[in-house]
Protein backbone atom coordinates (compact mmCIF):
# COMPACT_ATOMS: atom_id res chain seq x y z
CA UNK A 1 0.00 0.00 0.00
CA UNK A 2 2.86 2.37 0.83
CA UNK A 3 4.43 1.76 -2.60
CA UNK A 4 1.11 2.53 -4.27
CA UNK A 5 0.84 5.88 -2.47
CA UNK A 6 4.43 6.76 -3.29
CA UNK A 7 3.89 5.87 -6.95
CA UNK A 8 0.71 7.98 -7.08
CA UNK A 9 2.47 10.97 -5.51
CA UNK A 10 5.39 10.67 -7.93
CA UNK A 11 3.09 10.42 -10.96
CA UNK A 12 1.01 13.40 -9.87
CA UNK A 13 4.15 15.42 -9.16
CA UNK A 14 5.55 14.58 -12.59
CA UNK A 15 2.25 15.58 -14.23
CA UNK A 16 2.29 18.88 -12.34
CA UNK A 17 5.85 19.62 -13.48
CA UNK A 18 4.92 18.82 -17.09
CA UNK A 19 1.89 21.14 -16.95
CA UNK A 20 4.02 23.91 -15.42
CA UNK A 21 6.73 23.58 -18.07
CA UNK A 22 4.26 23.56 -20.95
CA UNK A 23 2.27 26.58 -19.74
CA UNK A 24 4.87 29.24 -19.04
CA UNK A 25 3.89 31.79 -21.68
CA UNK A 26 2.11 34.92 -20.42
CA UNK A 27 -1.59 35.47 -21.00
CA UNK A 28 -3.71 38.59 -20.54
CA UNK A 29 -6.43 38.41 -17.92
CA UNK A 30 -9.37 40.82 -17.96
CA UNK A 31 -11.15 41.12 -14.60
CA UNK A 32 -13.72 43.87 -14.11
CA UNK A 33 -11.86 47.08 -15.04
CA UNK A 34 -8.34 45.66 -14.80
CA UNK A 35 -6.17 43.94 -17.38
CA UNK A 36 -3.05 42.14 -16.26
CA UNK A 37 -0.59 39.64 -17.67
CA UNK A 38 0.61 36.50 -15.90
CA UNK A 39 1.96 33.04 -16.79
CA UNK A 40 -0.69 30.47 -17.65
CA UNK A 41 0.54 28.11 -14.95
CA UNK A 42 -0.08 30.77 -12.28
CA UNK A 43 -3.57 31.37 -13.63
CA UNK A 44 -4.25 27.61 -13.55
CA UNK A 45 -3.02 27.40 -9.96
CA UNK A 46 -5.06 30.40 -8.80
CA UNK A 47 -8.20 29.05 -10.49
CA UNK A 48 -7.75 25.60 -8.92
CA UNK A 49 -7.06 27.11 -5.48
CA UNK A 50 -10.13 29.33 -5.76
CA UNK A 51 -12.32 26.38 -6.74
CA UNK A 52 -10.95 24.35 -3.85
CA UNK A 53 -11.71 27.16 -1.38
CA UNK A 54 -15.25 27.60 -2.68
CA UNK A 55 -15.87 23.84 -2.48
CA UNK A 56 -14.51 23.71 1.05
CA UNK A 57 -16.69 26.63 2.11
CA UNK A 58 -19.82 25.03 0.65
CA UNK A 59 -19.04 21.72 2.36
CA UNK A 60 -18.43 23.42 5.72
CA UNK A 61 -21.66 25.41 5.48
CA UNK A 62 -23.64 22.30 4.54
CA UNK A 63 -22.09 20.38 7.46
CA UNK A 64 -22.90 23.19 9.88
CA UNK A 65 -26.50 23.31 8.64
CA UNK A 66 -26.95 19.52 9.04
CA UNK A 67 -25.37 19.59 12.48
CA UNK A 68 -27.74 22.38 13.59
CA UNK A 69 -30.85 20.41 12.59
CA UNK A 70 -30.08 17.51 14.92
Amino acid sequence: MRNLKLTAVLLLSAALVIVALQNREPVEIHFLFTTTSMPQVLLLFLTAAGGFCVGLLVALLAFRRRKGRR
